[in-house]
């Protein structure tokens, strides 16, 4: 059974990573959403698979938009999730206001802007 150390940072290294996650699922929607498919066109013609990709995922914008926007509410609850646990183990009852204080600024400021 791990330590109370171990699992600490252990979950602490989980939020972080989906914080990362979140950070990709946002600019993800905002690189693909703000593309413009001529210029993709452009490219994917003078053989660049990455335009090629981007053209075929942007296709269909509100399955593009519902996948990216799903991926992103799973990672930031989890992580809130995670936060919760964690803060009411290190701060009991008041743990969960200042997880979700903490959890909404770092979203906010690292995966959301």
């Amino acid at each position: 059974m791990p330590t109370i150390d171990t699992a600490l940072w252990l979950t602490a290294a989980a939020i972080i990573a989906l914080l990362v996650l979140s950070g990709f699922f946002s600019g993800s929607e905002t690189a693909l959403t703000a593309s413009s498919r001529a210029k993709l066109r452009a490219q994917a013609d003078k053989g660049s698979k990455g335009a090629q990709l981007a053209l075929t995922l942007t296709e269909d914008g509100e399955r593009l938009i519902g996948s990216v926007l799903l991926g992103n509410n799973l990672v930031n609850i989890l992580a809130a999730s995670l936060a919760t646990a964690l803060f009411t183990r290190l701060f009991g009852d008041s743990g969960v206001a200042l997880a979700t204080l903490v959890m909404t600024l770092l979203v906010l400021i690292f995966a959301e802007v």
